[in-house]
């Protein structure tokens, strides 16, 4: 290896080091691409500043995750999200032996319209843990239950997702085309994890024997349908755009402003379903566009120059030429270094980003689907982050439930990890 490449390898033990320390994932990754860029002197500080700017005004990044993110704060200030979330509890009272796999299965549909993990804690927590609760879950499993569901792999179906905005960026697909083809691996890894998950709850379930309190469905208030739909309606026309062509209402619209279309169309909806909340609306969805950039573009911005560099000193090069002899060890590397980060830092976006930097433009080269690899990326550091004491998603959960992280996470971990050994066998054996 050259002797910049030493200095990659180097920088990357000091920066998951620092991360292992507490310290800023955003600052770690820009002092760590600027020992890399300062090697080649002052071009090299010009090159990086170039590449900041270019991601920091990166319309492929900022315009899809903001509007997202900022469609997410009009369902909160209008109700929506909670109307959706009593709507997807509510069958789960007529069937107590469900309520864990239906309390999973819920977060996961909450967490493909609000792009953040606490968010959707925050939002389903409230009403899933006590109907939990009452069903006769003792409270460490229904904090694990919350976890898994928000944390785990519902954000992936969102075409404004981060991790999909960077693989269509990477690729350069469509967001709905690389949602559909990163699905079925998404399925395998997390069903898996969930019917393992389920297993072991129901074991601790019969060891404590605690009965049910379940409460009749009637005593609660009807569900507004039409406020419970708002959330969904950006995601379904997204997806009738990818069937209908160009027939759509929207293939006039491309690239990021059609993810801003559908978002602006969810925003609407809210309007409609909430008219007394015309006047709160564009402030909450500018608040939530720069709750974005300030907590998750930045974490882009700084892993994209991170990875950048890492590109100029050459390691990848030397890592694809080593993976070119054993490609098997490609799928595993694209999952699990991710995941190792995410344990450590708690933010599954940096690593996700910043491996799907590295493996992706270099896939095609290793015979490998390079969506294929950034579904793995994304995946293992979603399931490193459920499975990190500091991550945001496991303190909210632990609040919501009155339990320690660091016991949702050892109940969690095991069916996480069988979740990506299944992925990734599924990925070298061509199973899914």
């Amino acid at each position: 290896m050259t002797p910049l490449a030493w200095l990659a390898v180097l920088d990357l033990v000091a920066v998951v080091a620092l991360i292992a320390m507490r310290v800023d994932v955003r600052l770690t990754l820009l002092l760590g691409a600027t020992a890399l860029f300062a090697a080649d002197g002052a071009a090299g500080m010009v090159e990086m500043l170039a590449k900041l700017v270019a991601e920091m005004s990166n319309p492929a990044t900022i315009v899809p995750i903001g509007s997202a993110m900022g469609f997410a704060f009009v369902l909160r200030v209008t109700g929506c999200d909670r109307e959706m979330v009593r709507l997807l509890t509510r069958p789960l009272r007529l069937a107590p032996a469900l309520l864990v796999p239906g309390g999973v299965a819920a977060g996961y549909l909450v967490n493909t319209t609000i792009v953040s993990q606490s968010g959707t804690a925050a939002v389903l927590g409230p009403i899933l843990i006590p109907l939990l609760r009452a069903g006769g879950v003792d409270a460490a499993t229904a904090g694990a239950t919350l976890l898994l569901g928000a944390s785990m792999g519902g954000e992936l179906f969102n075409p404004g997702a981060v991790e999909m905005r960077k693989l269509s960026e990477l690729t350069g697909l469509p967001g709905h085309e690389v949602v559909s083809r990163q699905a079925p691996l998404n399925f395998t890894a997390c069903g898996s994890a969930l019917l393992v998950f389920w297993l072991l709850a129901r074991r601790r379930s019969r060891a404590a024997e605690q009965a049910p309190v379940l409460g009749p469905v009637l005593s609660e208030p009807r569900v507004n349908l039409f406020k419970a739909a708002v959330p969904i309606a950006p995601l379904a026309v997204l997806f009738a755009d990818g069937v209908l062509g160009a027939a759509s209402p929207l293939a006039e619209f491309v690239g990021p402003s059609k993810i801003l279309a559908a978002m602006l169309i969810g925003v609407m909806l809210s309007w409609l379903a909430v008219p007394r909340s015309g006047s709160k609306l564009a402030p909450e969805f500018f608040e939530g566009a720069g709750y974005a950039y300030t907590h998750v573009i930045s974490l882009i911005v700084a892993a994209s120059t991170f990875a950048e560099g890492i590109r100029r000193s050459g390691l990848i090069r030397v890592v694809v030429e080593a993976l070119a002899e054993r490609p098997a060890l490609a799928p595993m590397a694209s999952a699990v270094l991710p995941w190792g980060l995410a344990v450590i830092g708690g933010s599954g976006i940096a690593p996700a980003v910043a491996i799907m930097e590295f493996f992706v433009p270099v896939a095609d080269a290793l015979g490998l689907d390079p969506v294929r690899i950034g579904t793995l990326a994304s995946l293992g550091a979603h399931f490193g982050r459920t499975m990190s004491p500091a991550a945001a998603v496991v303190v909210v959960c632990a609040r919501l439930s009155d339990e320690s992280g660091r016991r949702l996470v050892a109940i969690v971990a095991p069916p996480l990890l069988v979740g990506m050994a299944v992925m990734i066998a599924a990925t070298v054996l061509g199973a899914v």
